[in-house]
């Protein structure tokens, strides 16, 4: 029998990254996993984890979605019936940017804008911790807080501190939140470990092929059976949708659902993988024309300019990179012809 793809896995199918993380981080128990993981045990102990809420509101514009999630959680402090806002920017980077806290304000004044603006008659605004998703090959060592990026020698910071301050937290998607030896009686005594774990397995394995082969890739089959049996199959069908949609056919993770552990999950994995092959043939040639266009426009601005002297930062060459929105390109383009900055070809 073919599975039927939901809303959110058609998400995942058009961004995979975005998509996957957000569908298995507004499951409460994966949730719980990923901030305790992340953020300050001393700020973990105070929260109810028990009570953790997801609510559905998000603040990231669509054209950002491709590399961006945001969340907004809601959780009782311990031995209290107070409860608190926590908003997550979930920041999918696999290069260096030693600008991150700039790029998170950004975001998070995003975010209060609309909050000021729907909510008008609050006394108070929720709290915000940024996480970063950090794909690279090695552990993020550069600055978290927005006063270490400033440009101000460390006499005029102190005579004069800075009226704003960032702090984001990362995980490091390279680390395993179990470890190799997991086994199901630790699965069983959080559910939420299988989830969070399969999410961030698949999320480094997409960008590191080569680790493909390796203790933490075999596990998944561990993993996602887990999942499906315990669970149900509506929750492993997400992960087996980014599977067939971000790795290439020939990769060797593929064959961990050849394997024989769990025959139902093996049939849904092949249902999902020949209805998006369908889809693609159906749709492929429109498509690989689009995509061809979107990155020969991308091209050429690069080329524009490089002619003109002008060097993109790794964020914009990154955004021009993914975007497929020809009209976009074109405007960027125009731009382009006459500025004499970088940054204000992007301001959109």
């Amino acid at each position: 029998m073919t599975e039927r793809r939901g809303p959110d896995d058609d998400e995942i199918v058009r961004h995979p990254h975005d998509g996957l993380a957000k569908r298995v981080f507004t499951h409460p128990e994966a949730a719980a996993v990923e901030l305790r993981a992340v953020l300050p045990a001393a700020l973990c102990e105070r929260l109810d984890w028990s009570t953790l809420e997801v609510a559905s509101s998000s603040f990231v514009d669509s054209e950002l979605r491709a590399r961006h999630s945001d969340i907004l959680y809601s959780i009782a402090l311990r031995g209290s019936g107070r409860r608190v806002s926590i908003y997550v920017v979930l920041e999918h980077q696999s290069t260096p940017d030693a600008k991150m806290p700039v790029r998170f304000l950004v975001y998070v004044g995003r975010f209060y804008e609309r909050h000021l603006r729907e909510h008008r008659d609050e006394a108070t605004v929720p709290m915000v911790i940024p996480v970063l998703l950090y794909h690279g090959p090695s552990g993020w060592t550069l600055p978290r807080r927005l006063s270490e990026v400033l440009d101000a020698p460390p006499e005029l910071l102190e005579a004069y501190p800075s009226p704003v301050e960032l702090l984001f937290a990362v995980d490091d998607l390279s680390e395993s939140v179990v470890g190799v030896q997991v086994t199901r009686d630790i699965l069983a005594r959080e559910r939420g470990l299988a989830l969070a774990e399969a999410a961030r397995t698949l999320l480094w394995l997409a960008l590191h092929p080569d680790a493909s082969t390796g203790e933490r890739a075999t596990m998944l089959g561990t993993l996602l059976n887990f999942i499906a049996e315990t669970l149900g199959p509506s929750e492993v069908q997400p992960f087996l949708t980014y599977l067939a949609s971000a790795f290439e056919s020939s990769s060797p993770v593929h064959g961990i659902l050849a394997e024989p552990h769990n025959q139902e999950t093996r049939r849904m994995f092949i249902s999902l993988r020949d209805k998006l092959l369908a889809d693609g043939e159906a749709k492929g040639m429109a498509k690989g024309e689009a995509k061809g266009m979107a990155k020969g426009m991308a091209r050429s601005l690069e080329r524009l300019l490089e002619a003109k002297g002008l060097e993109l930062s790794s964020e914009q060459r990154e955004r021009l990179n993914h975007c497929t929105d020809e009209g976009l390109l074109q405007r960027w383009f125009d731009r382009a012809v006459t500025a004499q900055a970088v940054a204000p070809i992007f301001e959109d």
